[in-house]
């Protein structure tokens, strides 16, 4: 009995094995199915947690130097800026003379930028009429009269040039600072308009901001016409006589080149209560040369001056007249007698400026 037992044993076991190697052959041949366990389940879902929170996450791109397309806005690189948009609108002059004209008036010069590249055309010195504003010493704003004409663009070449980013053949383009050009700029100062403009001197600091104003309106008018109007009449009167000078001096163009020599007759008839009174005398000579710029002073009114001038042959159909009397309402008024006396109807008005420019937004 004992010994049937252990065959019996013996047979189960190498049936058993068979199993097993069968099962192993089998799976060996078959593919692996998912493990179905509790733990093992549990474990793959884990696995695919972080590799969805791996994907989302942002990966911070490698900077290459030498691919531009990498760096952040680059696109401002290329965008297009006015000449001198970023400059301040104040900028730092300096005080050279002060030449006394009259009693309780002076010519003062300055020193003043005006290079293309850091003063913006809004804030330059354009046309005649336009006015000056400076500070002394950091103190109260003061508009005063310019009695220099505006500058050439000549001067502005070769800020014009750098301005554009051009190089000349065989240069490098790299950093460099903004061109300055200097100049002068004289104006007509009135002691108790700007006491502390009159009495300056050298050791005073002086700041010179944007010049105000559109100036003479000489383009609506047609006076640029010289064709159509040979002759031109200037009235001025008080620092007026600073406004024409800058009208007169004004350079192949500017907005408010008078163009005399080309015409037949000029005149500038000037007003002031004495003798003592008048201004600029020195230039009335180098007009007449060099301008065919005749002078007229008188003491007694434009309507006197008018009268008594014999030698003035006009057509009022071609007589075009410029009123310039430094605000006094009274000898503008004067002055426009005359001209509706005379049937004269082209006139420029010193109160009534040209229309402001609009100047484009680089932004």
């Amino acid at each position: 009995m004992q010994q049937h037992l252990q065959q019996q044993c013996r047979a189960g076991c190498r049936a058993g094995f068979g199993r097993q190697q069968q099962k192993v052959v089998t799976s060996s041949q078959a593919p692996v199915q998912p493990r179905t366990a509790v733990g093992g389940a549990s474990c793959q879902r884990q696995v695919w947690r972080v590799a969805a929170q791996s994907a989302a996450a942002p990966s911070t791109p490698k900077i290459d130097d030498e691919d531009l397309m990498q760096f952040p806005d680059r696109y401002k690189w290329y965008e297009a800026k006015f000449a001198a948009d970023d400059m301040p609108d104040w900028i730092p002059g300096r005080f050279i003379s002060a030449a006394q004209q009259a009693p309780h008036m002076r010519l003062l010069t300055f020193e003043v930028e005006v290079s293309r590249e850091r003063v913006p055309l809004r804030n330059a010195y354009k046309a005649a009429g336009q006015r000056m504003n400076v500070r002394v010493n950091g103190g109260e704003k003061r508009s005063l009269t310019v009695a220099s004409p505006p500058h050439p663009e000549d001067l502005n070449k070769e800020a014009l040039f750098l301005c554009k980013g051009d190089i000349y053949s065989g240069e490098t383009k790299q950093a460099r600072e903004p061109t300055s050009t200097l100049a002068e700029v004289q104006v007509l100062v009135n002691s108790k308009e700007a006491p502390e403009v009159y009495n300056m001197g050298a050791d005073d600091l002086v700041s010179v901001g944007p010049f105000e104003g559109g100036g003479l309106d000489m383009r609506s008018s047609g006076i640029q016409a010289v064709f159509r109007f040979p002759t031109v009449i200037v009235f001025a009167s008080g620092q007026g006589i600073a406004t024409a000078a800058a009208l007169l001096e004004s350079p192949l163009g500017a907005s408010t080149h008078l163009s005399s020599m080309l015409r037949a007759d000029v005149r500038v008839y000037y007003n002031a209560p004495n003798r003592t009174s008048l201004c600029l005398t020195e230039r009335y000579e180098q007009w007449a040369q060099e301008l065919k710029v005749q002078v007229v002073p008188t003491t007694g009114g434009f309507m006197d001056a008018w009268d008594g001038d014999d030698t003035l042959v006009y057509d009022p159909a071609t007589t075009a007249a410029v009123i310039l009397t430094g605000g006094d309402e009274e000898a503008e008024a004067a002055a426009l007698e005359v001209c509706k006396g005379a049937e004269i109807t082209a006139i420029v008005l010193e109160s009534q400026p040209a229309a402001l420019p609009v100047f484009l937004d680089s932004t």
